[in-house]
Parts: structure tokens; sequence; C-alpha cells
């Protein structure tokens, strides 16, 4: 396996082509990102922690199925809601290599949790807050809910960095899950500055969601409207955002085969 460096800039490049693939089908993209959530909903109204296990374990396929529907994309293809599971349908696809990352994500995820605990602000006094709000404002803004946002944040970060590849790694590179994961944090650390100014524009474009939400909520004469539109809006974004983890990995990784790794720039997905 072969990792590739990119210059920072490309960071920028992979949120366009992302933002561009997502203009292409943007009902595709939305629908699958519906899907997924009203399946998670599901799931944990069943059982909250034992769905909330499962849908956390199923994110490594979540995240390879969006990278797939951006490679049928870029091919000129339709997405369809059988490319959620497009890589364990195959007779010969790496099922149980991703039944086994999917269960090292769940325990990596419930010990950053177990860290937020220990580090972040305490329970009970974010509890208070939570009962004491009267609106989705006053969390937000709140000094303990921010802290707490931050600590989860700057946690979560490096555990979702070292696992976003991997999907990829498991199904192209039909690598085993130990090698996947550690060529997917040496990606990511080598490219670190790209990276960077990935998340740093993804978080740009989510403060200028908020922003538009605000601004619908001021303009329109009922509020319902602009929430409804900004969920949609924000529904599109997110499947944006996951459509581009498919570029990141094409970048970052030396191509196996142009059927596997179609060719993509952002002139061609205009």
């Amino acid at each position: 396996m072969k990792l590739k460096l990119v210059k920072a800039a490309q960071g920028w490049v992979w949120v366009r082509q992302g933002l561009l693939a997502s203009r292409k089908q943007p009902l595709g993209f939305v629908g699958l990102f519906g899907l997924v959530a009203s399946s998670a909903m599901m799931l944990m109204a069943l059982h909250a922690r034992l769905g909330g296990m499962l849908v956390v374990g199923a994110m490594p396929l979540m995240w390879m199925g969006f990278m797939l529907a951006t490679r049928r994309v870029v091919m000129g293809q339709r997405i369809t809601p059988a490319v959620l599971i497009e890589a364990i349908r195959a007779p010969d696809s790496p099922r149980k290599p991703f039944a086994l990352l999917g269960a090292v994500y769940v325990l990596c995820t419930l010990l950053v949790m177990q860290l937020a605990q220990w580090l972040g602000p305490d329970a009970e006094a974010l509890d208070a807050v939570m009962e004491a709000a009267q609106n989705t404002a006053d969390v937000v803004s709140n000094p303990l809910v921010q802290q707490d946002m931050l600590t989860r944040m700057l946690l979560t970060l490096p555990l979702s960095l070292t696992f976003w590849h991997t999907p990829a790694l498991l199904l192209w590179a039909k690598l085993p899950v130990s090698k996947a994961l550690f060529f997917s944090a040496v990606a990511t650390w080598r490219n670190l500055s790209a990276f960077v100014v990935y998340g740093a524009a993804w978080t740009g474009i989510v403060v200028l969601l908020g922003l538009l939400d605000r601004a619908l909520g001021a303009l329109l004469p009922e509020p319902l409207i602009g929430d409804l539109l900004t969920l949609v809006a924000g529904m599109w974004v997110i499947g944006a955002f996951y459509a581009s983890l498919y570029f990141t990995v094409v970048d970052c990784f030396e191509p196996h085969d142009s059927e596997t790794r179609p060719n993509a720039t952002p002139d061609n997905l205009a």
C-alpha cells in the first residue's frame, strides 16, 4: 500500500469535490442520509443502549456506502439505497473484517465517551443546564455545554481521522483491519495540513448554515418554513461531507485500478 502526500490546499479541493458531487445528485445524497438517520432512530427507539451501539458499529459501513455512492456519481451512474450495503453484499466481500472494524469502532467510541466524562464538565451540572434551558439557544450558548462539546470533539476527531479511510482499504486494498487502521492513521498524519484545511472549511460551512437559519427565521413570517429549509440544507451538507470522504481516499493512496478509483476533478464534476 503506497501512500501519497498532498498540499494543504487539497483540503479545500476535497470539500469542493464533495459539494459538487452532492449537487449533481442532491436527492440521492439527501435520501441516503435520511435513510441512515431514520434507521438509526428506529434502532435506538427499540433499545437505546443496544441500538446506539449497533448504530455506531455500522458507521464504517455507512461511510463506505457514501464513498461508493460518490464513485457512482463520478462515473455518471445513479445512486440507489442499495449502495449502503454494496460493500458486504457480494459473496467475496469482506464481511468479517467489516464486522470486526465495527466492533473496534464501538469499543474506541465507548472509551472516548468515558474519557470525555472524566475530563469534561460534571454530568450533574450538565443535566441542570439542560433542565433550566428554555430553548436550544440557551443550551448551545452555555459555557459548560460548550466545554463539553469541545472536549468530545477534540477526543473524537483523532478517532474519526484514524477510521475514515479504513473501510475503503478493507474493500479495495483487501487489507486486514489492523493494517487498514495503521495505513489510515499514517495517511492522515502525513497529510495533516490538508485535513486541517478540510476540517476548517467544513466548520465554516456549518457556521454559515447556522447563520442562514437565523436569517430565515427573521425574514420568513412562519419560522417553521425556515426550520424546514435549514433541515433540508443541513442534510444536503452532511451528504456532501460524507461524499467528500471518497476524494480524501483517492488522493491519499495510490489507485489500484481505474474501475475502483475513477478520475475525478472539480471540473468534471461540475
